[in-house]
């Protein structure tokens, strides 16, 4: 599947799966991951070449496409030739809020998968 669409909530593929996050927000908090970060990638982090994101391919499911994580900053989203896209996950807040993070792949005619990556994200106490 490519991506078809990047929005700062979520990532649509031309197959109808919608990667995308969810936090039940407070008051005086925001957790997110920036997926718009991925407009940004023209440069093949494997490769070294000139890329366009909507056209690599990523597998099919969560596990795929998870290349893991990076505490305190946040995940990789993998494509099937193995390359891999970091997306920042950040929690702005003043401390007594929890940085919870839960990413979810929706797909069409299927379960929809869920990960929590909570461990991954930055959080950014502003007082």
């Amino acid at each position: 599947m490519k991506i078809k669409k990047i929005t700062d909530e979520k990532i649509i593929f031309d197959n109808g799966c919608e990667l995308y996050y969810d936090h039940q927000q407070d008051c005086c908090e925001h957790n997110y991951a920036d997926f718009e970060i991925l407009k940004t990638y023209n440069i093949s982090p494997k490769t070294g070449k000139t890329i366009n994101i909507y056209d690599i391919e990523f597998g099919t499911c969560l596990v795929e496409i998870f290349g893991g994580g990076v505490s305190d900053m946040g995940f990789k989203l993998k494509s099937i030739n193995g390359e891999k896209f970091f997306i920042p996950c950040y929690s702005s807040q003043n401390g007594y809020y929890s940085a919870e993070l839960v990413l979810y792949l929706k797909r069409p005619y299927a379960d929809t998968e869920v990960l929590d990556i909570t461990n991954f994200v930055k959080e950014c106490i502003i007082y």
